[in-house]
Order: structure tokens, then C-alpha cells, then sequence
């Protein structure tokens, strides 16, 4: 099996078995702390209670995604179905933020009417597997992540951190409210908890619309790719350089300038000595090159860019 191939079926592997790990993690903190809630009757770990059910939605959803980003090009999709991974994402910022409005409600409820907590030995245990798995959990998907640069399973891991969060917030109450009596710690932390879902939703939603709107790469990995083609003998020049995120591919779009005396086949071997050149330094790239003469006059998109910037910025 090729190196590129052998690589793409691993990503696919560790995809899914994160997706699956996510999805497992979340069943088993809602069918605990469903219990626990049951038995404290704090909002606080009502609020965490429902934070892991729509952790189980959201995962879901990314499951989905990464499952209907994984199918190949067909004859509708020739791009692939990359897109599918950053709408998952949105999904779970929309998942996100829901929660956290029915939570702050139901915490401001609390706020005039408080309720003692009971049991709150059960609150400790349940928490401490929470947290202990959700460590767990957020380590496997940052490698994953960083083997992968899946952007669904990136913002599930965000989310988790967010959860992390949570969980260490609902002990803390609990903590405050055994030392001191004070009840309306419990609907005071929840608020808190919900806020910071909702901080952690709106970096998920940055997340899914850079890729949604096809926005560029970062600087650095756009000066790496014009150093790398020009790095190649036989090019003379680059210029109007496209670049967009899909999931964990990136789309390099490029003129490459040459010879104008070169042969047509001359042409295509210096086109893919730059490809593989490109695909050494990104392996998930897919690569499209316009082959232009040195010199021709031509109505440029950098130039284009350029000239409606200097529009902008003139008095």
C-alpha cells in the first residue's frame, strides 16, 4: 500500500474510534450523573447532567460527520465531502448554546428559590469518574486531532475541555456549600458553568465558519507553500495562490510560472515535481497548478486583492 494511503486509512481509524470513544463517555456521565442529581437534587449537577446530554448529542452529530466526511469523491461531490465535518461543528455550537440558556434559567430559578443539597458524598464520587474519564477522553483526541487535524473532532475536544471545566465547578459548589451552609452557591456555580459553555460555543462556532467560508490558510503555511514551489528548479514565479481548509485536507491552487519555450510534456514533468513536492510537506493536500509563461501581462488576482485594498485604505 502506498505511504499516502496507508496513512489516509489510518486518520480514518483514528476518527472513528474517537467518535466512538466520545460517544461511549457520554452515555456513561449521563446515566451517572442522572442518578446523582437524583439523589443531591442540585442544579448544579443538573447543570453538568445536562451538559453531558448534549455532549451525547453533539457527538452524535459528530460521529455523523466525520462518517459523511470519510466517503470519497463521487460524481455529485468531486471535492469530497469534507464540508460535512465543519456543519457537524455548527451543529454543536447551536447543541451548546441551547443548553446553556435552558441552564442559566433554571439556575436563576434557584437564585429565589434555593434548595439544600443532599448527599453530596454520591456528588463527590460521581464527579471524580467524571473528570477522570474526561481526562481521558481529551488526551486521546488531541492526538487524535494532531494526527488527524480533524476540525469536528477538534471542537468535540473543546467542548470536553469545557466539560472538564464543569465538572471541577459542581465540586466546587458542593464544597462551598458543606463548609459554609450557603445554598445559593449551588445556582451561582451553575450560572457560572453556563457562561462558560457559552464562551466555549462561540470559539466552536469561529471554528466551523473559517472553514465554512473557505478562508485561507494562516500566513505562515501560505509563505511555506510559495517556498517550496519556488524552491523547485524550473519555476520562475508564483503568483494568485489560493488556499482553503476542508476537514483535515487542505485545496493548494496556484500559477506557476516558467519557461515559455518549455515543451508541453517539459511542462507537465516540472508540474508534478512541484506536486510531490508539495504533497512531502502537506500529505493531505489536493494540489491544482495553472502553468503560466514568465512574463505574460494577464489581469492578476493578487493584483486584484490588492488594488481593493489600497481602495480601503485611502482617505
Amino acid at each position: 500500500m502506498h505511504k499516502h494511503e496507508l496513512l489516509a486509512v489510518t486518520n480514518q481509524r483514528l476518527r472513528r474510534q474517537a467518535t466512538f470513544a466520545s460517544l461511549a463517555v457520554a452515555s456513561l456521565l449521563i446515566a451517572a450523573k442522572l442518578v446523582a442529581w437524583l439523589m443531591t437534587d442540585s442544579v448544579a449537577m443538573l447543570t453538568s447532567l445536562f451538559d453531558s446530554t448534549f455532549d451525547l448529542a453533539a457527538s452524535l452529530v459528530t460521529a455523523y460527520g466525520v462518517a459523511s466526511a470519510l466517503r470519497p469523491p463521487d460524481r455529485e461531490h468531486r471535492y469530497g465531502h469534507g464540508k460535512a465535518e465543519p456543519l457537524a461543528v455548527l451543529a454543536q455550537a447551536i447543541f451548546i448554546i441551547g443548553s446553556s440558556v435552558v441552564l442559566v434559567y433554571e439556575a436563576a430559578s434557584r437564585l429565589y428559590h434555593p434548595h439544600p443539597i443532599h448527599n453530596d458524598g454520591v456528588a463527590y464520587s460521581v464527579m471524580g469518574v467524571a473528570i477522570v474519564l474526561t481526562i481521558a477522553l481529551i488526551v486521546f483526541q488531541h492526538y487524535v486531532v494532531s494526527q488527524t487535524r480533524s476540525v469536528a473532532i477538534g471542537a468535540d475536544k473543546l467542548h470536553y475541555v469545557g466539560d472538564l471545566a464543569v465538572n471541577l465547578s459542581v465540586i466546587g459548589a458542593f464544597l462551598l456549600h458543606r463548609l459554609t451552609g450557603i445554598e445559593w452557591f449551588d445556582p451561582v456555580f451553575a450560572v457560572a458553568i453556563a457562561s462558560g459553555l457559552l464562551v466555549s460555543a462561540f470559539h466552536i462556532l469561529k471554528h466551523a465558519l473559517v472553514s465554512l467560508m473557505d478562508a485561507e490558510l494562516p500566513p505562515q503555511q501560505r509563505a511555506q507553500i510559495r517556498a517550496t514551489v519556488l524552491s523547485v528548479q524550473g519555476v520562475r514565479g508564483v503568483h494568485d495562490l489560493r488556499t482553503r481548509s476542508d476537514g483535515d485536507r487542505i485545496f493548494i491552487v496556484l500559477h506557476v510560472e516558467m519557461d515559455g519555450q518549455m515543451t508541453l510534456l517539459e511542462a507537465h514533468s516540472l508540474s508534478e515535481k512541484i506536486m510531490d513536492s508539495l504533497m512531502a510537506q502537506f500529505p493531505h493536500a489536493d494540489v491544482t497548478i495553472h502553468q503560466d509563461p514568465v512574463g505574460i501581462i494577464e489581469d492578476r488576482l493578487d493584483t486584484q486583492i490588492e488594488a481593493r485594498q489600497r481602495e480601503a485604505q485611502s482617505p
